[in-house]
């Protein structure tokens, strides 16, 4: 894949990227809802990608740094990297690296990543990329307390408690470049 910088990040037209506005506002659910979209029609690949060190079995490890650690999901559990998996993504890659070491870990990562479309959730690589679509899910009522993000314009996804106003099936695959329809 061609990767041009532009402003210091890369251009992942094939990434649709997943942040949100703290936990448990519905990222992964959402991940979840697109790569079991996609899945349907195309190979997906999910990638999770957190600042926290998770226990992991060795066997998983592809990478391991002092600083930063890369698996691959091959475990049916709870954890959102393997329902990421269950939802019909080939593959699912589970990043764990504090926010300082990111861009080295996503340098190291590319190496496993695909041309094909790629899920990821994540709140820090959107300082690295440019994705084909980048999505913020938030809480209905709730203030935005990662403004940083919006720098980006991301599409807004809101979740109501219930529900989440955004239907993936506007998400548009061309050539393994990301678009909606309008």
């Amino acid at each position: 894949m061609t990767q041009v910088q532009q402003n210091t990040r890369i251009d992942y037209p094939n990434m649709l990227l997943i942040a949100g506005n703290g936990r448990n506002v519905g990222k992964t659910f959402f991940a979840c809802q697109v790569i079991e979209s996609l899945s349907i029609h195309t190979s997906v690949t999910g990638v999770k990608v957190t600042s926290h060190i998770h226990d992991h079995k060795s066997e998983d490890v592809l990478v391991a740094d002092d600083n930063y650690l890369i698996l691959q999901e091959k475990q049916i559990t709870g954890k959102d990297s393997s329902l990421m998996l269950q939802s019909g993504a080939e593959k699912v890659f589970f990043v764990m690296a504090a926010p300082k070491y990111l861009p080295k870990a996503f340098e190291q990562l590319t190496a496993y990543l695909p041309e094909t479309p790629i899920v990821c959730e994540s709140g820090g690589l959107h300082e690295i990329i440019n994705p084909g679509l980048f999505f913020f899910i938030q809480k209905k009522g709730t203030l935005i307390r990662k403004p940083e993000h919006l720098i980006h314009n991301p599409v807004m996804v809101y979740n109501d408690g219930k529900n989440l106003t955004f239907d993936c099936a506007r998400i548009q695959l061309n050539n393994n470049k990301f678009s909606l329809d309008s």
